[in-house]
């Protein structure tokens, strides 16, 4: 039996959280393992830490849809999506290491440990989900929102 996992990002609008988008993420258990400690061998960015009591309108909708068949809900703030970035790099640069050849070493596709392109096949207005965080150069989202964040949970 395989396991999924339900994906929503949620923007912080007037100190509200609104729903952005419901990326359909592959089933992938080692980042499954680094999100949430579910069917992968590495420990998560941070414990589960259950459904937020203020999710959007939208994501409470879908996780209260499945009942019973979801598990180990949990979310991670704009903070810990930067914990994230830096260790799918991380992972990145392992398989990397223990490929054997320079073939092989092509053939490790960045997408697959890119949040943006590879994981989410999501962009936040165009960008990284945490731009607006590293850098102020330019202006990577709108005024209005003051946060981001990934609520997430799984079923078998």
């Amino acid at each position: 039996m395989g396991c999924d996992i339900h994906f929503h990002i949620e923007v912080k609008i007037d100190n509200k959280w609104e729903h952005f988008a419901a990326p359909d993420v592959n089933r992938w258990y080692w980042l499954f393992g680094i999100l949430a400690g579910v069917r992968g061998e590495d420990s998560p960015i941070v414990k589960p830490k259950g459904f937020p009591k203020d999710a959007s309108n939208i994501t409470r909708l879908s996780y209260e849809w499945m009942g019973r068949d979801a598990h180990t809900p949990s979310w991670l703030n704009s903070k810990e999506i930067l914990k994230l970035q830096a260790r799918l790099k991380k992972e990145r640069e392992t398989w990397l290491l223990s490929a054997d050849d320079e073939e092989e070493r092509r053939r490790i596709s960045w997408n697959r440990f890119d949040l943006e392109c590879g994981i989410l096949n999501t962009y936040f207005f165009g960008n990284g989900f945490t731009s607006w965080l590293e850098y102020d150069d330019v202006k990577y989202k709108p005024d209005e929102i003051t946060d981001v964040r990934f609520v997430f949970w799984f079923d078998n």
